[in-house]
């Protein structure tokens, strides 16, 4: 039986498209094309950011699969194995101390499942934690889009945000999934609102040295962090941010987040930080779930109740 489920899963794979393209060595260029703002969000487990919103550099035939790998460290990813590759789980040493919040605790309860608190490797946060529903997806300028990330070709200006979804393959995000009720889909149990603007704000004033531009980034932080926040919130906590960006003196804040290496052309921008737990082994969980849009995420959920059944 655990080679037939070997196997399944390497067809659920192969059916989906989930594989990474393959890591080429970064252009040869020190000058950008562009950037692209990305952001790692544990909002559903209560806890905010794994990467506050960073400006990240793309150049010549990068891929959303590079930009991800840039902007955290490739030692921050755990993208499996054994059924193309995948990200299974992001580092997260300071992470598994939140509280969930209320609307997806309630909405695990009020369908039958129950909301396991304890990560299944310390230090890391992966597919299958929290629930059974549990994984990582990555939105492109506030949609799901219908392709792996390693097809996303990236343009300046767009905004990219992993999310980790406890509930219902997205249905914390604000995602509407109920077409797929029978593998685990329901409806959006937070708004759908947009984030990206505020998300693009944050990357601007988030090296800000001013008084004020770190207090009105405290309070948009606060905002976006939060899971029932509806559009109107959002709108105005950008608005304040803004305002106080357009205020401060010149030069008080930093925006510039990368260095390009003279010699190779090599760019690097600030991660999140250095893993403190090992990465869990290939495969120890199953975890595999990155969500890519509406047919392949039904796909995901058939994946997923083959695995637990």
């Amino acid at each position: 039986m655990k080679h037939t489920h070997k196997h399944f899963f390497a067809a659920c794979a192969a059916a989906v498209s989930m594989a990474f393209a393959a890591m080429p060595v970064y252009a040869e260029e020190t000058a950008p094309q562009g950037y692209v703002t990305i952001a790692v969000e544990k909002f559903t487990t209560g806890e905010g950011y794994i990467l506050e919103p960073v400006a990240v550099p793309f150049f010549a035939g990068d891929t959303g699969a590079e930009l991800t790998e840039r902007a955290l460290g490739a030692e921050q990813i755990n993208e499996g194995a054994g059924m193309g590759t995948y990200i299974a789980s992001i580092a997260d040493p300071e992470g598994g101390t939140g509280t969930v919040p209320e609307v997806i605790r309630n909405a695990v309860a009020a369908a039958g499942g129950t909301l396991e608190m304890q990560r299944l490797t310390p230090g890391w946060l992966a597919s299958y934690d929290y629930a059974s529903t549990g994984g990582w997806m990555y939105l492109l300028n506030n949609e799901v889009p219908t392709f792996g990330i390693g097809d996303y070709i990236p343009q300046d200006g767009d905004v990219l945000r992993w999310s980790f979804s406890i509930y219902a393959y997205g249905a914390d995000l604000g995602i509407d999934t109920s077409y797929m009720a029978e593998w685990g889909g329901a409806a959006a149990i937070t708004p759908a609102a947009n984030r990206d603007a505020l998300t693009g704000l944050l990357a601007g004033a988030k090296d800000s040295q001013d008084t004020g531009v770190q207090a009105a980034y405290a309070a948009a932080l606060a905002v976006v962090s939060d899971v029932t926040a509806e559009q109107v919130r959002l709108d105005e906590a950008a608005a304040a941010l803004q305002a106080v960006l357009d205020a401060a003196p010149a030069g008080t804040t930093v925006t510039e987040t990368v260095t390009t290496g003279e010699a190779s052309g090599e760019t690097t921008v600030t991660s999140a930080g250095e893993a403190t737990a090992p990465a869990p082994a290939t495969g120890a969980h199953g975890g595999w779930l990155v969500l890519t849009g509406t047919g392949l995420l039904a796909l995901a959920a058939v994946c997923a109740r083959k695995r637990h059944a």
